[in-house]
């Protein structure tokens, strides 16, 4: 008779723990990747409205 599998995805977790060639590296900081990809936001939007303001017909 086979043995059960064991379904790993509902085991209780720790903390997760990141390693990158067997080097323990620390958690990403959330708030400045958060900050980070809002300046960009902002500054592809102005981006975007300056190209549409050259585009725009002058009267």
């Amino acid at each position: 008779m086979p043995k059960k599998k064991i379904n790993r995805s509902r085991s209780p977790r720790g903390p997760r723990r990141l390693s990158v060639r067997s080097v323990m590296r620390r958690e990403p900081d959330v708030t400045k990747i958060a900050s980070t990809l809002a300046a960009l936001a902002i500054a592809q939007a102005e981006k975007e409205a300056e190209a549409s303001r050259k585009e725009a017909p002058h009267d």
